[in-house]
């Protein structure tokens, strides 16, 4: 059972690592959600998209990437028993690193307060993920929750993604940090397939306010820019989700951020059916 985490211990003990995309099934839709700096929401957006399109009945991977300190489970409320550390020290095989979690999503655990995995090299994170991600099945949705910044790992996470969501806040800090993240994505894979979620806005018109700042800044110092931006309320539930560990996909269907998380997740949806997969819309993401 554990020949394939025995052949994972052998790249990492010999620095051989996968070079280049992740191989994946012609269906196989990845999409990384990240942000410049914490606390903007980018992990309730990823977990909150994952269930949206789990319950209208794609096959749905959630990855936590922010190595040693996942957080994708205590919002929604799991304590999983196997991680991608038990992968490394060759406790279970790769197949069965992932967790049955809620609304029919598995997720992947990178670990929280595990110091093993907190100062793992990134290099070797990633190898990790990559080779994890081979027993996904075609057809499958992969959503990454990255953590934040512009270290090595992520943007490496970033570059074999077929869809980068970068999460900011209106806060210049924030602004700023989404131009860094844009920047070193765009210099590493100028074909990147960006978008833009302007989260906790106080209207359309702010979203759309720090969209065309950066969307400036963007074309004017790197020659292109995000392909759409998107825009999500700020929301008191949001918090109260977070508290219940109780995401909204699948507690309150009346909250101000639900018709435009599932607006994001209808769109992201008809992106990954003209990716090549033949698949009909999903009906049940329909705003009402």
């Amino acid at each position: 059972m554990l020949d394939q985490a025995e052949t994972l211990r052998t790249l990492v003990r010999d620095k051989v690592y996968f070079s280049g995309p992740v191989p994946h099934p012609p269906n196989f839709y990845t999409v990384a959600v990240t942000s410049g700096k914490g606390g903007v929401g980018k992990t309730t957006i990823a977990v909150n998209l994952a269930l949206l399109l789990s319950k209208a009945g794609r096959r749905v991977r959630l990855v936590d990437a922010d190595f040693g300190l996942s957080n994708a489970e205590v919002l929604m409320g799991m304590n999983p028993k196997r991680s991608l550390n038990d992968v490394l020290r060759g406790g279970i095989d790769p197949w069965d690193a992932w967790t049955d979690g809620p609304g029919g999503i598995k997720l992947l655990s990178s670990g929280s307060g595990l110091e093993e995995m907190a100062n793992i090299d990134g290099t070797i994170g990633v190898t990790l993920i990559n080779h994890v991600l081979q027993t996904a099945s075609d057809g499958d949705v992969v959503i990454i929750d990255t953590a934040p910044g512009i270290n090595d790992s992520v943007i490496s996470l970033l570059t074999f993604a077929d869809e980068v969501m970068v999460v900011t806040s209106p806060e210049p800090t924030s602004i700023t940090d989404s131009y860094a993240v844009m920047k070193v994505l765009i210099n590493k894979n100028p074909a990147a397939n960006i978008t833009l979620i302007a989260n906790s806005c106080t209207s359309p018109s702010q979203a759309t306010c720090v969209a065309d700042g950066l969307n400036n800044i963007c074309r004017k110092f790197l020659g292109r820019s995000f392909q759409r931006y998107e825009y999500l309320p700020d929301d008191a539930s949001v918090g109260w989700a977070i508290r219940t560990q109780k995401p909204l996909a699948i507690s309150n269907n009346h909250s101000a951020i639900g018709p435009w998380l599932r607006k994001i997740a209808i769109k992201m949806d008809d992106r990954i059916r003209k990716q090549g997969a033949q698949i009909e819309p999903l009906a049940e993401l329909v705003v009402a």
